[in-house]
């Protein structure tokens, strides 16, 4: 069993659980085990049926992608591999920097011939809580086994954890507070500052009477975000150029609509993706992103749910902001920013009117598109928001 790719993005993964012992049967498709990467943390399948015989990389461990981290056999007693017949020898696993042990302790490096059996937890038995609320729980020692945090549901939050480490802690003579990035939010910082330098970007703007999408999402049960997902994926079919994106100094121009969609999160922000939207209804695009929220908020977002968008919608006006400019997320080529719907006067028929209006703000790589092309794309996509073509 190797550590998959699970982004074009990842180069590694950090082991969070695993969901099966060592001699435990593992059918194929089941879930085998938990591992956090730059944008979320994700169940991995087993690709195989047959019997879990020695974990390699045990909890907590970091590996690199396309390391065996554990061996699974036909059965039960077939023999193993020694050490040397693996290939490529992955490296000892160890835990990682930011993350020392409890005791204080130096970690003990494991041979990886040993046989480890590792206590596995359900997500049952654990309490609601965010990847980032448990890692950084670990780090201030804090017991969130019986609290309930202020997150849907009780789940337990970043802030709440910080909260309850001040309430247990003394209190120190300094103002100050330092502690390492997350994981989240140093992926975030490299792929924020890899787009600015790497893609030159300009932004153009266009405001959007928003009567007639708002009548057809309240009769469809959907969100303006589901109503601008929806009309950004049906004016890709006839804009390819904002499908494409610059790889190995070609221009790669994808046949597909999936759109990326910005999920703000306790501790970051991650891009979920709504595959073949152009082909999906209003109904099934807004039970999809609940959907899709749901699973960025637990940490268990799929690969599929992770991968392929190629424009990306952020929508900030669910609070209240009124436009902002986004930067592009790599390698798509443009990112759509919504800013709140809001009444406004505007000039209608030759005299003031009353409506709903949006202000959109489309971000582009100009590597790949111009401003006429950016300004085609906009146009054409209000128009069919302003008619109420989802």
């Amino acid at each position: 069993m190797i550590l998959p790719k699970l982004g074009l993005t990842m180069d590694e993964g950090r082991i969070v659980a695993w969901r099966k012992r060592v001699g435990d049967p593992v059918a194929a498709g089941e879930v085998l085990f938990e591992v956090e990467t730059d944008k979320a943390t994700m169940e991995v399948e087993s690709p195989t049926a047959g019997t879990l015989r020695r974990i390699l990389f045990p909890a907590d461990a970091t590996a690199p992608v396309a390391t065996v981290i554990a061996l699974i056999t036909e059965t039960a007693d077939e023999p193993l591999p020694v050490d040397g017949e693996l290939g490529a020898q992955p490296p000892k696993p160890s835990l990682r920097d930011e993350d020392p042990p409890a005791s204080g302790r130096a970690p003990i490096a494991r041979r990886p011939s040993e046989v480890e059996p590792l206590a596995g937890s359900s997500s049952s038995d654990r309490v609601r809580s965010s990847p980032a609320a448990r890692k950084r729980a670990q780090e201030l020692g804090v017991d969130i086994g019986h609290m309930r945090g202020t997150g849907p549901g009780g789940r337990v939050t970043l802030e709440d954890v910080e909260a309850a480490s001040s309430r247990t802690s003394p209190a120190a003579p300094s103002k100050e507070k330092r502690e390492p990035l997350t994981r989240m939010r140093r992926a975030i910082g490299e792929r924020m500052t890899k787009s600015v330098r790497e893609q030159p970007q300009f932004s153009i703007s266009r405001d959007v009477d928003m009567t007639a999408a708002n009548a057809k999402r309240k009769t469809a049960g959907a969100t303006y975000t589901d109503a601008i997902v929806a009309a950004a994926a049906k004016t890709l079919r006839d804009h390819p150029r904002l499908r494409a994106r610059i790889e190995s100094g070609e221009l790669v121009t994808s046949d597909a609509t999936h759109i990326g969609l910005a999920i703000a999160l306790d501790d970051g922000l991650l891009v979920a993706v709504v595959r073949d939207a152009d082909r999906k209804g209003l109904r099934e695009i807004a039970a999809e992103r609940e959907h899709l929220e749901e699973h960025a908020r637990a940490g268990k977002l799929a690969e599929h749910e992770l991968t392929g968008s190629v424009l990306t919608v952020s929508n900030l006006g669910t609070m209240g902001v009124d436009r902002f400019t986004a930067i592009v997320n790599p390698p798509e080529a443009a990112i759509l920013a919504v800013g709140r719907v809001a009444d406004r006067v505007i000039a209608k028929d030759g005299a003031p009117a009353i409506r709903p209006m949006a202000t959109l703000t489309l971000s582009v790589d100009h590597r790949v598109a111009d401003g006429a092309t950016a300004a085609r794309y906009l146009s054409t996509l209000a128009d069919r928001l302003e008619r109420g073509d989802l």
